[in-house]
Formats: structure tokens, sequence, C-alpha cells
């Protein structure tokens, strides 16, 4: 299993709302994701707006794929299109930087 952490950025105003959104989470939208071999997905918040995402898989990069095949994916991106803070407004969903694993303990 491959632990992937990932930080991407927020309106900070708008993070009850973002937060309410998750809560809300489509049922169908938590079955695509488990689908797409995800698992132990959390994301935090910083006061500035940056979310880190944190999210386990065999193969992030199949599991990323998978997940961007679906309807509900595509729909739940466009729904929560108002949150994002993106430099490249041509990207349908956040603008992702994948972090680098310095140190992990069991």
């Amino acid at each position: 299993m491959t632990r992937v952490g990932s930080i991407f950025k927020i309106k900070p105003e708008l993070k009850a709302e973002y937060r309410k959104a998750h809560d809300e989470i489509w049922p169908e939208l938590a079955k695509a994701i488990g689908d797409a071999g995800i698992s132990n997905y959390s994301i935090y918040f910083r006061k500035d707006g940056t979310l880190f995402s944190y999210m386990e898989t065999d193969d992030y990069e199949k599991s990323m794929a998978k997940l961007a095949k679906t309807d509900v994916n595509a729909r739940w991106q466009e729904h929560m299109e108002k949150y994002f803070v993106k430099e490249d407004k041509s990207i349908l969903g956040p603008e992702i930087e994948i972090l680098e694993e310095v140190f992990h303990l069991d």
C-alpha cells in the first residue's frame, strides 16, 4: 500500500461550506473512491486555506485515472470548483501538489 500526501488550496472564507459539502459527501462518490482503490482518505485544513490530503492506494496514478473516468467524480469536481484557489483555471478540480514522503513510522 502506498501512502500519498498532497496539498491544494481553497478560499479560507469558504471553509465551513467546504466542510459541510464533505460532511454530506455523495454516497456514489464515496463508492467510486473506494472502487478506484483509495482508502484511509483524510483532508486537513490550515487557516490560510491550504489543505493537506492523505490517502492510501496500491497505485496512485491508476486510482486517479479510474476515478477521473467516472461521471460522479466529474460532477463532484464541478460542484466543488467555487472553493479552489489555483493558477491554472483550465483544471477541473483542485490544483494538487503531491508531497514527497520523508519519514514514516508504523
